[in-house]
């Protein structure tokens, strides 16, 4: 019911998204071979994604809890409204932009008009003096390198993805708290400088750890809401660090959709049943796993189920025991795809194919032995058990069990088909 929930959608034909996308991937090879990009950035950028933020950032959060030092995460969401056009066409000249393609990218923006259609009614076209156009191709790169040096500003750590920004530091003495709020003043700064606002109602604090003071901080001598459950790229993220929350949503999505194949499709036999399946249900117990995959028993079991009502939607198969229905159905247990993913993830970040440091992941083993691979890792030490449980952690026994000739693979698919090769009895069996 709010008019501030909607922005205008720019509708652009074909040929010119084919001009933009030649653009956007000369103006994205620019800055990644001159070493534009700031490193803190995960959007619309090569080799970098939603879980890669995530991993990233999880791993931080989890080794300094596992210290003993509490965090404050301020989140930023959707904190930009607008992009001056001349402040943006001022920054692609200082990272390189000049010539015919900066006059391009001026033409690009400017003279653009909108208009709202309600129910048939037309308003009035209206120019649009500011913003990124939605919706084009070459957008999101324009907004990235327009926010390339907000990272400059604070001394805290922040993680990026497009206009999704987050603040972090760990909390051990009161100077934290105070260096916390001298960043939130000086994004502020940096924001009316650049003619960005921040959207105060939108951005929250998560205070991570048990020790955790839940001091509070202010932008614009506004104080901020706390949150103890605050949804990140799609992940929901308590202040605990369980996920039960984000398990439990995932699950009732996964249910609801079921339900709806269950009451729409007449026809539920052994070829339609695994495709609606995995199609419409298994995606939403599957996104962001590496992130929240479950270290209780009881949350296994809550995702399981979905599977093991889907496969009893067809009804030759319901007497059988569960495990002889995946296999007939050819559908793996979710526990092995989430092992799979975890090793799919490890090869992609072993192999520079994630691009993120993966000495932060994985320290090498320095042993010599006869047996495995060249490519053991070593197991770092941990105290609690939401450290022993994080990626980096619960990977290492898998990856080491593995044959040289999977480790070794040239490509990523071989990697895959290599290792369903080997996991081929695991798939259906349950933990």
């Amino acid at each position: 019911m709010s008019p501030g929930n909607y922005r205008p959608v720019s509708l652009t034909s074909v040929v010119g998204k084919m001009m933009e996308s030649i653009i956007r991937d000369k103006l994205v090879k620019h800055m990644m071979d001159h070493n534009l990009c700031c490193n803190e950035q995960h959007g619309f950028v090569p080799g970098r994604s939603c879980m890669t933020q995530l991993l990233v950032t999880l791993e931080i959060w989890s080794q300094l809890i596992d210290s003993g030092a509490p965090i404050d995460v301020l989140y930023f969401r959707k904190a930009f409204d607008t992009v001056p056009h001349q402040r943006l066409l001022k920054k692609l000249v200082s990272y390189g932009v000049t010539g015919k393609l900066l006059d391009w990218i001026k033409n690009f923006l400017s003279g653009r008009r909108q208009r709202v259609v309600v129910n048939g009614e037309l308003s009035a076209w209206a120019d649009i003096l500011s913003g990124i156009p939605q919706g084009s191709v070459l957008g999101p790169i324009l907004f990235v390198i327009f926010i390339n040096d907000l990272p400059d500003v604070v001394r805290s750590t922040t993680k990026i993805f497009a206009d999704d920004t987050k603040l972090f530091r760990a909390i051990r003495t009161h100077e934290d708290h105070e260096i916390i709020q001298q960043d939130l003043d000086n994004l502020v700064k940096w924001s009316r400088d650049w003619q960005l606002g921040f959207n105060e109602s939108k951005c929250k604090i998560l205070h991570l750890g048990s020790s955790n003071p839940g001091m509070e901080y202010s932008m614009n001598a506004v104080t901020l809401d706390e949150t103890t459950n605050e949804k990140d790229l799609g992940v929901f993220i308590d202040k605990e660090l369980k996920f039960h929350s984000h398990i439990s949503k995932a699950v009732s999505k996964a249910s609801r959709m079921l339900g709806l194949i269950r009451a729409t499709f007449t026809c539920l036999d052994t070829s339609t049943v695994p495709k609606l399946y995995s199609t419409l249900v298994r995606p939403h117990l599957e996104y962001g796993n590496v992130i929240w995959h479950p270290r209780f028993r009881g949350d296994k079991l809550e995702i399981e189920k979905v599977q093991r009502r889907a496969t009893k939607l067809i009804p030759e198969l319901r007497h059988l025991p569960y495990e002889e229905r995946i296999r007939h159905l050819k559908l793996p247990s979710l526990e092995h795809r989430r092992r799979r993913g975890d090793m799919i993830q490890t090869f992609k970040i072993l192999n520079g194919i994630d691009r993120i440091d993966q000495h932060m992941f994985f320290p090498m083993t320095n042993k010599s032995t006869t047996r495995g691979h060249s490519q053991k890792i070593a197991k770092k030490h941990s105290k609690l058990s939401m450290r022993q449980t994080v990626f980096s952690q619960r990977v290492v026994n898998d990856w080491n069990s593995l044959p040289e000739i999977v480790i070794n693979s040239p490509s990523l698919n071989t990697f895959k088909s290599s290792l369903d090769n080997i996991w081929f009895e695991e798939q259906y069996r349950l933990p």
